[in-house]
């Protein structure tokens, strides 16, 4: 492990308009923002720089109901503004200093979700993670094998030491990412479904667009909370994704479900002939219940049930472990080394270790995240950002031109907009083994 000093932190940061709408929860989203963070550390006797960022999405970290969506993203900006300020002059491994870091935004703003909380912590610490692999000259797959992030000897205390190390051994280059598709319960399946009101861009709107663009065969499906509607919804996706080959999907009702309409969900769906391929090809239902019951009772489901929202601390993917919840989601925003803690309680437990991240545009966003996936070896990630807005939106021409040169086999330029070259349902992503955090 290395012990660094933070010696410095900025932020600035870069609108985002929706090409598409999205609606998830209560919640539709048509523009926000996107954070961008700036460190400085001492690392070895030598200044090292890095980078990160992350959008900021309206009421997902807070969903209370008094909040409007601006009111949520003006509470991200202060988390992250607290942040940065608070970053200067820590010191230790990066396990430490994101801790400190966390625990001085518990002290700081404890009226803050703890899930929205950890945000600002979570950027700062991706520029940091980003700055140490570039001064010790490694990518980020070689420094977490080589656990220079200290996770071992800090791990928490229903992990042992010699698991971490052993799950961070497995960490091999990144060369492929899977994508899967997210459906929001809103959004057209098929062409003729596209109203008027769709961009005139060249670009996939509907299900069935998406999938002949780029083959495409996994799907997360939002769901709305409405047992009948939910099964509805289903069985019209199921109708044009039975025409292909073999898929995956996965659930996701983001809290909108109280148990008993949840558990007459799962009956319907399991005995309706017209399911019966995407029944089986269910791999897991995320977040079913809201954060503020999730882990207070013991769950049990013919399908395995994730946490996501519920996933705001270090030990929370254990106490649904303990449970019966089948695995959690991994996201940058909530903290990659956090993911990396829990890919070895995934490993140990023998349980679904998920990459989720609707809103990652393509750029640093997603580089970064897409390593931290890869290290952590997910079967699949939740990939929609540069459906639903992307473009490198508000990037300047330099920097569209170095990430274009730098990750050829990630990104391409198309009609001025910047796209993920996606192909039989992947992005080839070799380009990340360099120096940095991707």
């Amino acid at each position: 492990m290395t012990r660094i000093e933070l010696l410095s932190a900025s932020i600035a940061e870069r609108p985002v308009v929706m090409r598409l709408p999205f609606q998830f929860g209560s919640t539709e989203v048509r523009e926000t923002a996107e954070a961008h963070c700036r460190v400085e550390i001492m690392v070895d006797g030598r200044r090292a720089a890095g980078r990160a960022a992350q959008l900021m999405v309206p009421r997902w970290f807070n969903k209370a109901p008094t909040l409007s969506n601006a009111d949520t993203i003006d509470e991200l900006r202060r988390v992250v503004a607290t942040a940065v300020q608070a970053a200067p002059g820590q010191a230790g491994t990066a396990l430490e200093v994101t801790r400190a870091l966390r625990a001085r935004l518990s002290q700081d703003l404890p009226e803050v979700p703890r899930l929205a909380r950890g945000f600002g912590p979570a950027l700062v610490e991706m520029a940091m993670i980003d700055a140490l692999c570039r001064g010790l000259e490694l990518p980020f797959w070689q420094a977490a094998q080589a656990d220079v992030f200290g996770l071992a000897a800090g791990c928490p205390a229903d992990q042992a030491p010699e698991d971490v190390t052993r799950s961070l051994a497995r960490i091999g280059p990144p060369e492929r990412l899977v994508l899967r598709h997210t459906v929001g319960f809103d959004a057209p399946l098929w062409r003729a479904d596209v109203g008027p009101e769709a961009p005139d861009d060249g670009w996939p709107v509907s299900l069935e667009e998406v999938i002949d663009r780029t083959g495409i065969a996994a799907f997360k499906v939002k769901l709305k909370g409405d047992p009948e509607a939910d099964h509805r919804r289903l069985r019209g996706i199921a109708a044009l994704i039975d025409r292909g080959g073999d898929y995956a999907v996965t659930l996701d009702a983001n809290e909108q479900y109280a148990p008993e309409d949840f558990d007459r969900l799962l009956r319907g769906l399991a005995g309706d002939k017209a399911l019966a391929r995407l029944y089986p090809a269910i791999r897991f239902v995320e977040q079913p219940f809201a954060r503020e019951i999730a882990l207070d009772t013991p769950v049990s489901a013919p399908l395995p049930l994730i946490i996501d929202e519920s996933d705001d601390s270090e030990e929370a993917f254990a106490r649904a472990l303990a449970l019966g919840w089948s695995g959690t989601s991994i996201k940058s925003c909530k903290g990659v080394l956090r993911a990396l803690l829990n890919k070895a309680r995934a490993e140990v437990a023998g349980a679904h270790l998920s990459g989720e991240d609707l809103t990652c545009q393509p750029g640093i966003c997603w580089l970064q995240d897409a390593a931290m996936m890869a290290a952590c070896g997910v079967r699949d990630v939740e990939r929609n950002g540069h459906h639903f807005a992307g473009g490198l939106q508000g990037a300047p021409a330099a920097e569209r031109a170095e990430l274009l040169a730098a990750h050829g086999d990630v990104l391409a330029e198309i009609d001025g907009r910047v796209v993920l070259r996606i192909a039989g349902g992947a992005v080839e992503i070799g380009s990340l083994a360099r120096p940095g955090l991707g």
